[in-house]
């Protein structure tokens, strides 16, 4: 019998429900026996059926709570809201800035440490330019990648309150990250054209990296606090990037790249002559070249910055203006890399000469011809190093 206070089930017999105490509407049943068996003293009209009462309709209300009572509840997530693009292109040009201004500092390392460096700061060539790309792309994929994967943000998307989840809004993971991050690739074709044209004819403003992923970018609900320290924490890489590209700039040697025509064996090519800008005023190199021979005049023979391991004699002629006559001009020959043959920058050979203007300097070939590798020759006015030339010696 169902009781019609809570719907709970009963037994036949039940006078109360067993859940709640309200007496239930019909009386249950009694039961009369007589000690002399066939016999009964009950009245006719006390008598009752010994046949089970019918079960009662059950009613709407105890149904729903019957069912109800028997339904386990399952968690589930909130799907998020997608942000709008104008709060995500925001993001994306800070986070562009984050991650590109690291080319400064590494550009000027590299510059200084393979030559390249300028007066208002550094040209990129060859091993340069090949690093400071290859350390910035390294350093663009991690930042995205790990701080999506680990935090659902960037410093970006932290300053715009936006963050990176699952379709469902339940957290991103490491792997998805990674997929988003990778196909960034081409979403950032064309500065963010292709991802942008993607995100506005898709319902979630999803990429192609969000599709993928199975991700999109919704509003989140930081703390002001938070933002303003993702606003500062943005404006202190950009600053430390710049005062770290600085520090590496002051007192560098400054140089530029000059072509000029040189006859190698086997034909006719382009050599390229790594100089110092000349200062306008004191002490400074106005003319550095390396090639294998000069003239009488301090004119230089066969002008290259690379040889062979069987060239005969690697020679350097200089002029130099407004030094000290008593100031002696010291050139060092230094094999700045050669693998086993010696120690990195170990000194070869060096030369002073004081009261001159103009002069030359060189290195014979060894016995056993000369290491491949790279060099440099530095040119100093006193204790100043005005000039760096580098050069390199190469199989045949």
């Amino acid at each position: 019998m169902f009781c019609r206070q809570c719907g709970n089930l009963n037994d036949a017999d039940s006078m109360f429900c067993g859940k709640c105490g309200a007496a239930l509407s019909v009386p249950a049943a009694t039961y009369a026996s007589s000690p002399l068996g066939s016999a009964s003293t009950t009245p006719a009209a006390a008598r009752v059926s010994t046949a089970p009462p019918a079960r009662e309709p059950i009613p709407p209300f105890a149904a729903a709570t019957a069912d109800a009572a028997k339904t386990e509840v399952q968690p589930f997530a909130v799907a998020a809201s997608p942000a709008g693009l104008g709060d995500r292109a925001i993001a994306a040009l800070l986070d562009s800035f984050v991650t590109a201004i690291l080319m400064v500092p590494l550009g000027m390392w590299a510059a200084v440490r393979w030559g390249g460096v300028t007066p208002n700061g550094f040209e990129l060539h060859d091993t340069a330019a090949f690093f400071t790309f290859s350390m910035a792309s390294i350093y663009w994929l991690l930042y995205y990648w790990v701080l999506e994967g680990l935090f659902g943000t960037t410093l970006g998307k932290l300053v715009m309150n936006l963050r990176v989840v699952r379709v469902d809004g339940s957290k991103i993971d490491l792997r998805k990250s990674l997929i988003r991050n990778l196909l960034r690739l081409i979403d950032a074709i064309g500065v963010y054209l292709v991802g942008f044209l993607v995100a506005v004819l898709s319902q979630k403003r999803q990429r192609l990296g969000d599709h993928a992923a199975g991700t999109i970018v919704a509003q989140r609900d930081a703390a002001k606090a938070v933002r303003v320290a993702a606003t500062v924490a943005c404006a202190a890489v950009i600053v430390a990037c710049f005062i770290t590209a600085y520090k590496l700039h002051v007192g560098a040697p400054v140089t530029t790249i000059e072509a000029g025509q040189i006859s190698l064996p086997g034909g006719t090519g382009r050599a390229l002559n790594q100089q110092t800008r000349p200062a306008t005023s004191g002490p400074r190199v106005t003319r550095a070249e390396i090639g294998t021979d000069s003239t009488e005049n301090f004119q230089i023979i066969g002008a290259s910055s690379e040889f062979y391991t069987d060239t005969p004699k690697i020679v350097c002629v200089w002029n130099t203006a407004g030094a000290d006559p008593s100031v002696s001009i010291k050139t060092i020959w230094i094999a700045e890399d050669i693998g086993d043959a010696a120690t990195p920058n170990y000194r070869i050979a060096e030369k002073d000469i004081a009261g001159a203007t103009e002069g030359r300097a060189y290195m014979t070939i060894p016995t056993n011809g000369w290491p491949v590798g790279k060099y440099r020759l530095e040119i100093y006015i006193g204790d100043t190093l005005a000039k760096q030339i580098p050069f390199s010696i190469k199989q045949r």
